[in-house]
């Protein structure tokens, strides 16, 4: 999904100059980390000078800290 053009404008301070990343791109990423748990990742994928997918890796304890 291309998300570059399916987002409406966003209100971005004057001065942020971005390089690299569309706002629309940080959107995505900014909904994607309000997801991840207490344990968790957030991946950014480039591939050919793109930002090509963001990975979400969810980690759960294997024990319980009262049961060492």
């Amino acid at each position: 999904m291309d998300t570059r053009h399916s987002l409406t404008k966003l209100a971005l301070p004057v001065n942020l100059r971005l390089e690299f990343l569309t706002p629309e791109q940080i959107t995505r990423i900014d909904k994607v980390l309000a997801t991840v748990g207490e344990y968790g990742e957030v991946h950014l994928i480039i591939q050919k000078g793109e930002l090509r997918y963001i990975n979400r890796v969810e980690s759960y304890k294997a024990w319980n800290d009262k049961q060492k």
